[in-house]
């Protein structure tokens, strides 16, 4: 089961699969926060915000607990506030998308990764989905500005 679509039709998902994909990822949203605070320029500070619960679709049909998950925001020395949300895991088409909102303009981040695969976070204007880049330290000072 190497995508979401693979892994949605096939008839060997269980609870176990379920579990060990909630698992992939917290860690994932964890890494992705923690290069996002080590990229921050000066004037700025991450903050870990008020986790979401996770009880997606799959989780509640194979019986998997609900998770709380981690949310990010970034603190401006203006008083401005950037927010990272998760939004879901099982997009079909990619491996989970992260909502980015500041000052009413929003972004998605989403990863482009096979399942359990090493992270591929690409980045684009929510109302222009289909111009991503990938999210780097530049992406995210020009975001800041």
């Amino acid at each position: 089961m190497n995508t979401v679509l693979d892994e949605v039709t096939s008839e060997n998902m269980d609870a176990r699969h379920v579990r060990r994909r909630v698992e992939d990822w917290e860690k994932r949203l964890n890494g992705l926060f923690g290069l996002i605070g080590e990229w921050l320029p000066d004037g700025w500070e991450a903050r870990r915000g008020a986790p979401l619960v996770m009880h997606e679709k799959l989780m509640r049909e194979f019986g998997v607990d609900a998770k709380p998950i981690p949310t990010l925001e970034l603190l401006g020395h203006a008083g401005e506030v950037v927010r990272f949300k998760p939004h879901a895991l099982w997009i079909v088409g990619n491996n989970g998308r992260v909502d980015v909102s500041r000052n009413g303009h929003r972004h998605v981040i989403v990863d482009m990764a096979e399942n359990f695969a090493e992270p591929d976070w690409q980045v684009a204007s929510a109302d222009r989905r289909c111009d991503r880049e990938t999210v780097t330290g530049d992406w995210l000072r020009q975001l800041l500005r």
